[in-house]
């Protein structure tokens, strides 16, 4: 089966992956029940997942806010925001300085359609959006939303947004700044009955039944946002008024700012550099923690990296571990997703001289105490337990404050396996291991590039440390 699903195909994908199984009973009054289903039982499950994207959707949210949005396009600067559940806060008087919105037209303009068949979905593929369009489903069984993409809104300026960059009013309230927003129109329309019809209508814009299947129903016009149909247009500089209708926005954390002058972009640790053996190495910098299933979603997205596949202990499918490392990813996406990110794999030297505390070559990460379950994600394979959360065991962290290197996940570097281009080596050891050299900080294993594991092994990144004129502000 090819690997290669991308873009938007991807999200409606994983949206079908948080809604399989029973289907909850439509005749219940309460138009939460559906969220049962998909978020482990509660409304507060579903807003930590709408809150955990970076890149929600926002189809279908309120009319005013998406107004707000348009007009701060209109004023160019970025505009900060306050997110929390599933609220989303425009934060109208308060804006970014040093950057600016500019347009970039899209490529892929044809209309499609998503059909949305309960409210849990419709969280699932909407987010924010989804929050309101789940209350059509007290009238209506099935909603249809057309939505094509016009371009987007990117700031051009600093890739790093700090606490002190605010200006205006409300700015204390702001957890986040919006660097980009996609941009097109969309309509919705409800139905009821049995008609078929994909997931997925390339090119379906305002079809007024039910599309496949044996079965018919009308649909009745919920909400209208621009003209579908106008997107299929090249835009220059900006979009028509048609096809400038808020889709999708791009949330950057607002970073301390105390952490302006770091030599490490934010969520990394700098290792100073020194001599591993006769092996020379120079400064760095190391992700803090494993790469997540929610930081990978965000690159598969994004039409950078692969799905990865199904497997038994797989985190990718499992809506209870988006904070958990991506696992059963070969070394290729590992490169493809820290490229997307502007890094790097680590070499397995730069890997181990941060494991074993640089000079003081510890034994373990935290130093020469065994490894117990307050240290390290491991031993866990009798109860098939599976993968930790990313970065839960604090007690184990290195002498840098770099998290899970030893344990959960076998992780990928970027250095051949004996000089054999054809397997990499992995290190650190994982959830599966039961004998405590596996999470020695020199353990190492070679496998195959190709080969992914069985939720077993995952990856961080690495960078270059930054240039930075101290005390330039």
């Amino acid at each position: 089966m090819a690997r290669a699903l991308r873009s938007s195909l991807i999200t409606l994908g994983f949206a079908f992956l948080l809604v399989s199984g029973c289907r909850p009973d439509r005749s219940s009054s309460d138009p939460s029940q559906d969220l049962v289903t998909v978020f482990g039982g509660s409304r507060d499950q579903a807003c930590k997942y709408v809150s955990s994207q970076r890149k929600p959707y926002v189809v279908g949210w309120d009319e005013i806010k998406l107004n707000d949005l348009q007009r701060a396009i209109n004023r160019g600067q970025p505009l900060a925001v306050r997110s929390e559940n599933c609220s989303l806060e425009l934060l109208l008087s308060c804006t970014a300085g040093g950057g600016r919105y500019r347009f970039s037209p899209a490529t892929m303009t044809e209309p499609q359609e998503v059909e949305l068949r309960s409210a849990s979905e419709a969280i699932a593929e909407f987010q924010l959006g989804g929050v309101g369009l789940e209350t059509y489903f007290d009238s209506y069984d099935r909603l249809h939303v057309i939505r094509a993409l016009g371009g987007t809104w990117e700031v051009v300026g600093p890739s790093d947004f700090f606490d002190d960059d605010l200006g205006g009013s409300n700015c204390g309230r702001a957890t986040h700044v919006v660097t980009a927003i996609d941009v097109g129109a969309y309509q919705v329309e409800g139905s009821q009955g049995k008609a078929g019809g994909g997931k997925v209508k390339a090119g379906a814009t305002g079809a007024r039944v039910g599309v496949g299947g044996s079965g018919s129903s009308s649909r009745s016009d919920l909400s209208k946002k621009g003209d579908p149909e106008q997107c299929r247009a090249r835009w220059g500089e900006t979009p028509s008024q048609a096809c400038n209708t808020p889709l999708r926005l791009t949330l950057q954390e607002l970073r301390p700012a105390a952490e302006r002058e770091s030599l490490c972009p934010y969520g990394m640790q700098h290792i100073q550099g020194g001599r591993l053996g006769e092996l020379p190495l120079l400064e760095y910098c190391l992700d803090t923690a494993e790469v997540t299933v929610d930081q990978y979603r965000e690159c598969v997205e994004a039409g950078a990296c692969d799905v990865p596949p199904r497997s038994r202990f797989g985190t990718w499918r499992n809506p209870d571990r988006r904070d958990h490392p991506v696992t059963d990813v070969n070394w290729y996406d590992a490169i493809a997703y820290c490229e997307h990110a502007g890094k790097r794999l680590p070499t397995a030297a730069e890997w181990e001289w941060a494991a074993r505390g640089r000079d003081e070559a510890r034994p373990y990460p935290w130093g020469s105490r065994p490894p117990t379950a307050d240290l390290a994600c491991w031993d866990r394979a009798d109860g098939k337990l599976g993968t930790c959360a990313a970065g839960e065991h604090a007690l184990g962290s290195s002498r840098d404050g770099v998290l899970d290197l030893a344990g959960n996940v076998w992780e990928w570097t970027a250095t051949p396996f004996q000089g054999n281009a054809r397997r990499r080596v992995i290190t650190g050891g994982s959830w599966r291991d039961q004998n405590v050299q596996a999470l020695r900080a020199i353990a190492r294993r070679g496998v195959k590039a190709r080969d992914e594991g069985d939720g077993d092994v995952g990856f961080r990144c690495a960078a270059a440390v930054r240039s930075i004129e101290l005390g330039s502000g």
